[in-house]
């Protein structure tokens, strides 16, 4: 008899029913972490839908492709038990992308990376050739952290990278329990496991790509694209001393900066999942920006005509993901007001303080705006 099946009276092979109670039941745990581990293909519960679990091995993921009737050049999700074991494929996340994940892993969130070339080249290094082909394709990897105990622990156990596409023929609704995975499966993989608390949301997980182009949510599932965005978007605050010279060019051309990036308008960066804000430790309230960051902003398409002057408050400082000073002193009354922002609040010239050009001509205003993007740049593509 084939390991992972039973026989029925008739002398049909029928894939083996495994219910795990838990992910206590550790002799089933390694069980099954071992069958997948060795190329067998079983039907596992999330909190969504049955998903078919495979090894990201060729041999294996033609066997899947057969299954599923799906063309061999389709992409799969890889699906890990722990967030912790991320890095192993992303060397370096977004910003973006690990707000997401604080927000919603485990859970039914599909989160598909835009991966640099460094990560790109450590991760081959450190993967099997054909490991590395079937995953990443186009610079990108989708990646699932489940949030059922079971299933959790059955992808830790199985030491592998493992691929889990819905449980379903192609063109037919996934299933959501043992008994469906069997009648669409049965006698054709290896085991489908049946486990307490499977698919209670009975919907797919949400797919949200990160990367060059912001948040794309490419497929609502259990989340709205307002859910992520709320998640996942970067807010970015600039801090200088009256919020009407530094600061609020600091803000307009990272409007810019990110605008032209992803090729988009400046008012569209919101949907993208990017909000960049500015304010003062010692701002008087309602100033427009000083007449020469006005000038100096319009000539690089930045405009700051509706900007108004504000002062640095706690909820300023407690909604920002990052925060960044023009000076050591900003920095220093940033903490004093805020010592958790220690970690969050950076110079934006790490090597030099960006002078106040206020009350000088427009030469120093342009050399302010040149020393702030050239910063920006810098700290953008560190950030992003």
């Amino acid at each position: 008899m084939t390991a992972g099946f039973a026989v029925n009276s008739s002398g049909m092979m029928k894939s083996d029913v495994v219910t795990i109670q838990s992910p206590d039941d550790r002799e089933a745990i390694r069980r099954i972490g071992r069958l997948l581990r060795d190329g067998a293909i079983v039907a596992l519960p999330t909190e969504t839908v049955y998903g078919l679990a495979a090894k990201a091995e060729k041999e294996v993921v033609d066997r899947l492709d057969r299954l599923k009737g799906r063309p061999a050049d389709k992409r799969y999700t890889l699906h890990i038990g722990r967030c912790e074991e991320l890095t192993l494929y992303v060397p370096r996340p977004s910003l973006q992308a690990r707000k997401l994940m604080h927000h919603f892993w485990p859970g039914p969130l599909t989160i598909v990376f835009e991966l640099d070339k460094k990560s790109l080249e450590q991760t081959q290094n450190a993967l099997p050739d054909q490991t590395y082909e079937i995953l990443y394709r186009d610079g990108t990897l989708g990646i699932r952290c489940p949030a059922h105990p079971v299933t959790s622990a059955l992808l830790t156990e199985a030491l592998a990278p493992i691929v889990a596409p819905s449980a379903n023929p192609s063109h037919q609704p996934p299933a959501v329990s043992a008994a469906q995975a069997a009648a669409y499966f049965d006698g054709r993989i290896d085991a489908i496991i049946d486990s307490p608390g499977a698919c209670t949301y009975r919907k797919p997980s949400t797919v949200v790509r990160s990367g060059s182009r912001g948040l794309e949510v490419l497929r609502e599932g259990v989340f709205t694209q307002q859910d992520i965005l709320h998640a996942g978007t970067v807010n970015l605050l600039f801090v200088c001393t009256g919020n009407t010279c530094r600061s609020p060019m600091a803000e307009a051309l990272c409007r810019k900066y990110l605008a032209d990036k992803f090729n988009c308008n400046l008012d569209d960066l919101p949907k993208l999942g990017y909000s960049i804000e500015s304010a003062g430790i010692a701002a008087f309230e309602a100033m427009p920006a000083s007449r020469h960051a006005l000038e100096i902003s319009r000539e690089r398409h930045a405009p700051l005509d509706s900007h108004r002057s504000r002062q640095l408050t706690d909820e300023l400082i407690a909604r920002a993901d990052l925060i960044f000073v023009m000076t050591p002193m900003h920095r220093q009354m940033v903490i004093q007001a805020a010592p958790q922002a220690k970690d969050k609040c950076f110079l934006l010239d790490p090597s030099a303080e960006i002078p106040d050009p206020i009350g000088q001509d427009s030469s120093v205003y342009r050399a302010c705006a040149e020393h702030i993007e050239r910063c920006l740049s810098e700290r953008m593509n560190e950030l992003l």
